[in-house]
């Protein structure tokens, strides 16, 4: 019982923290910079790695899974013909100019270390170029990340379209691949953008907290796709302002949650150094991290 008692005190001291020192009014600013830099990267990163499980599994094999994803997303705002023509644009592309798409996919890393740096209380130097490059390490893992979303899509898929509780059924696996993949990301994220050296443990703590927030996001986005209502309506009817209006809000959102969780995985890797460093003081070195 003491022991439950003093991890409840530990979590409630680490959000307090995260509560005290939380620069809750520059949050949206950052995660706008961050969307921004997300609207210019994230295609091409997508492109890229779609274009590399390509030469690693097949074309054919890629549109099949990709077709089996389809089958069980809402149909509406166009998201199936955006798929597939973002699969066929990345399967048509010769390798230099992947090598090509490279350098706008690295634009991101560039906003979210700049993102990453106002809530890490650190300095940092050549803050772009190594955003830049620590996503070139993201993109490299990325590929197969995305193979994994796309090798349960034959059994989800079918899942999603047949409703009642296979419907249920389909939402709780693609609720836990998405958060294993989305937690490795920002394993990922954490390590090779992010400024600063973050402890190993609480990058995985941290990283996996967010994760499981992100995944049941996602699951909500899916439902936002069903939703009936014409994302052009309060722009005239022009349909791609409204379809990246609507997805840049998401995005911003999704920023949102990602700076949140950051934040508090710096806290955690700043108690746990404290902690460790009060234990290697201690006269019997026991350690307070149990």
């Amino acid at each position: 019982m003491a022991t439950v008692t003093t991890r409840r005190e530990r979590v409630t001291g680490l959000a307090r923290e995260v509560g005290r020192t939380f620069p809750v009014s520059d949050v949206a600013l950052w995660a706008a910079g961050a969307t921004y830099f997300g609207v210019i990267g994230l295609v091409p990163l997508a492109l890229v790695s779609l274009w590399a499980i390509g030469l690693l599994v097949g074309g054919d094999v890629l549109t099949g899974a990709m077709e089996a994803a389809i089958g069980g997303l809402p149909q509406g705002h166009g998201t199936p013909e955006a798929l597939r023509t973002l699969t066929a644009t990345a399967l048509d592309m010769p390798w230099w100019r992947a090598l090509i798409v490279l350098f706008p996919a690295s634009l991101y890393g560039e906003g979210l270390r700049r993102a990453f740096r106002q809530f890490a209380d650190v300095p940092d130097r050549l803050t772009g170029w190594r955003g830049r490059a620590g996503l070139l390490g993201v993109a490299a893992v990325a590929p197969f990340l995305v193979i994994v979303v796309l090798a349960v899509a034959p059994v989800v898929g079918p899942l999603y379209a047949a409703g009642g509780w296979s419907l249920v059924l389909g939402v709780v696996i693609a609720f836990h691949v998405v958060f294993l993949t989305v937690s490795l990301a920002l394993v990922a994220l954490f390590r090779f953008v992010a400024p600063g050296h973050l402890g190993t443990r609480a990058i995985l703590i941290g990283a996996f907290a967010t994760g499981s927030v992100l995944a049941g996001f996602l699951q909500g986005f899916v439902v936002f796709l069903a939703i009936p209502i014409e994302w052009s309506a309060p722009f005239g009817g022009l349909p791609i302002v409204g379809a990246v209006s609507a997805l840049a809000l998401w995005l911003f959102l999704l920023h949102i949650l990602v700076l949140c969780g950051f934040r508090a995985t710096v806290v955690l890797d700043q108690v746990l150094q404290e902690r460790r460093s009060a234990s290697d003081a201690s006269p019997g070195g026991e350690t307070a991290l149990s």
